[in-house]
């Protein structure tokens, strides 16, 4: 009794290994990803746990809308994994991942155990990604990119995910609980394999995105803390004409101020004295 209790709870179990795919993910900065991974991984295992003994209560929507939830965050997860391999620039990444989700959405209402779930996502988002890198090879005349992102992470992450799909549509008949198992594990270990070693958008260093609760939350600024903010040297103030101390004119010649005395004018004309007499006394040039 024990062991067929424990080989029904094994798909909610393994359900488990997307979150070690979303911690790396964060941890390399694709946070959009992250969070689809963390998404996919909570309906996958409360769908499952709902058909497994004694977890009905666990079940606080109906069946099949988490059962569309399940395979929605499986099949974006594969979208937004493959367009982070893509490299793309903004806003041809925005786009392209929100075009997923859209259509992914469609889809998946319409039919949800179709091959075409999965075969759509992945055939737009490899003619996509097939086209930029051609360009690209055209633009360098060179391999694009390295053939070390083939060897090491396209050509793994694809056998993985050929993988998942084989088990997920051709094998399950054997044995329910371990094949949907080994393909849960074979799916997050592609996505892993996928997804680039770094986000180029994230920033670096200091400036490095993060994610926490209370930047979910939007209770942090962005990209520095406020404490790397309190903890930063004050500006000098700079020198501006409104705050260069002036000097008083008058005060340059002596220590006392003094202001210049002329003399007024006479009142009347002094005799036998010419105009330039005259302004020599009274220190007119």
């Amino acid at each position: 009794m024990g062991a067929f209790i424990a080989k029904m709870l094994l798909p909610t179990v393994s359900s488990l290994v997307f979150l070690p795919a979303a911690s790396v993910a964060a941890k390399r900065g694709f946070h959009t990803e992250a969070m689809v991974y963390f998404f996919t991984m909570f309906f996958t295992a409360i769908h499952h746990a709902c058909d497994g003994p004694g977890l009905s209560i666990l079940c606080f929507m109906r069946y099949d809308v988490l059962e569309f939830f399940s395979v929605y965050g499986t099949a974006l997860s594969m979208w937004v994994t493959l367009v982070a391999l893509g490299d793309f620039d903004e806003p041809q990444r925005s786009s392209i991942t929100m075009f997923g989700v859209l259509t992914i959405a469609v889809r998946i209402y319409q039919d949800r155990w179709g091959y075409g779930i999965y075969s759509g996502p992945i055939g737009s988002a490899v003619f996509i990604i097939t086209v930029k890198w051609l360009q690209k090879m055209k633009q360098l005349r060179a391999v694009y990119p390295e053939k070390t992102v083939y060897t090491q992470q396209v050509g793994p992450g694809c056998c993985f995910g050929a993988l998942a799909l084989m088990l997920r549509f051709y094998f399950e008949e054997w044995d329910y609980a371990y094949v949907h198992s080994f393909y849960h594990l074979s799916l997050a270990v592609s996505f892993v394999l996928l997804l680039p070693k770094k986000n180029r958008y994230a920033g670096t260093g200091e400036n490095a995105a993060k994610i926490t609760c209370l930047t979910l939350c939007c209770c942090t600024m962005s990209p520095g803390s406020s404490k790397e903010k309190t903890d930063k040297p004050k500006k000098k103030s700079s020198r501006t004409v409104w705050r260069v101390p002036t000097e008083k004119l008058w005060a340059r010649g002596s220590s006392t101020p003094t202001l210049p005395v002329c003399s007024p004018p006479p009142s009347t004309p002094v005799k036998g004295t010419s105009i330039s007499k005259l302004k020599e006394m009274n220190g007119w040039k």
